[in-house]
């Protein structure tokens, strides 16, 4: 029995992290939204495994903190342990851009307000920057992920169908309206092979978010639900309660559910 190497210990920790396309969309997408994004756009070539590309609007990456962007660990989300109790983001524990750089080749555009030109950064397997240049793009930040699973051929192997690869794209999709039902104000555009497969605008509340998702139609079979409790004075949910209720209602054709509020 011998200890196995650094690098082998960190692919495969980062491949039970990255499990599919939609688990690197995922975690983007959270980057995303716990950056200000109110605009993000996604880009799939090949079902993802060629390219999976995700811009949005946001905040930006800090020079000052590029050099530890993707390192694993190292999070601007939280300070210790105690924080776990107040969470306000989606993303905490710093591993997300760590492990797509595990397994995929990855390049990242950013721009904040006070930059005044983006710079693309490309990283290497652990997540430290190789090389860096000036780019045109405007405030936000753009991930892309090239060549997914290039050296985890038996995880490639396993969406070696067209049915399998098809459903990746629904998976996504379905991640896409989840998330633009619960942000209301949030544009969302996805991608895949230069075709637009679902597209989603700015609405003012989650009522009209679900009926630009679903239509009229399917709304007007739909009640709105009050929720009271007597113990917190209103609602009280959790930020991943909430989106578990979304998204259960999503699988079950959002049966009786037009929205949660405060009574």
């Amino acid at each position: 029995m011998k200890q196995l190497p650094a690098a082998t210990v960190r692919l495969l920790s980062s491949s039970q992290i990255i499990t599919s396309v939609v688990s690197v969309v995922k975690e983007l997408i959270e980057n995303s939204l716990d950056a200000g994004a109110t605009s993000i756009d996604v880009k799939l070539e090949n079902f993802g495994f060629d390219k999976i590309e995700v811009r949005d609007n946001g905040e930006g990456i800090k020079a000052i903190d590029a050099p530890v962007m993707a390192i694993k660990y190292y999070t601007s989300k939280i300070n210790s342990h105690e924080d776990l109790e107040n969470l306000t983001t989606y993303g905490f524990r710093g591993e997300a851009l760590g492990s797509i750089c595990c397994v995929a080749e990855v390049s990242i555009i950013t721009r904040t307000a006070a930059d005044n030109f983006s710079t693309q950064y490309v990283l290497d397997g652990s997540g430290h920057i190789i090389s860096q240049k000036p780019s045109h793009l405007g405030q936000g930040t753009t991930v892309t992920a090239l060549k997914l699973f290039k050296n985890l051929p038996v995880r490639k192997q396993f969406y070696s169908t067209a049915k399998k690869c098809k459903d990746e794209i629904k998976k996504v999709q379905d991640l896409l309206i989840s998330y633009g039902i619960l942000k209301p104000d949030l544009r969302i555009v996805f991608v895949h092979n230069k075709a637009v497969i679902w597209q989603k605008t700015r609405v003012s509340d989650h009522k009209m978010a679900l009926m630009s998702v679903l239509g009229t139609a399917v709304m007007g079979n739909m009640e709105s639900v009050q929720y009271h409790s007597e113990e917190s004075q209103g609602l009280h949910m959790g930020r991943n309660s909430y989106l578990w209720m979304v998204v259960s209602a999503a699988s079950l054709l959002w049966w009786h559910f037009l929205g949660v509020s405060q009574c």
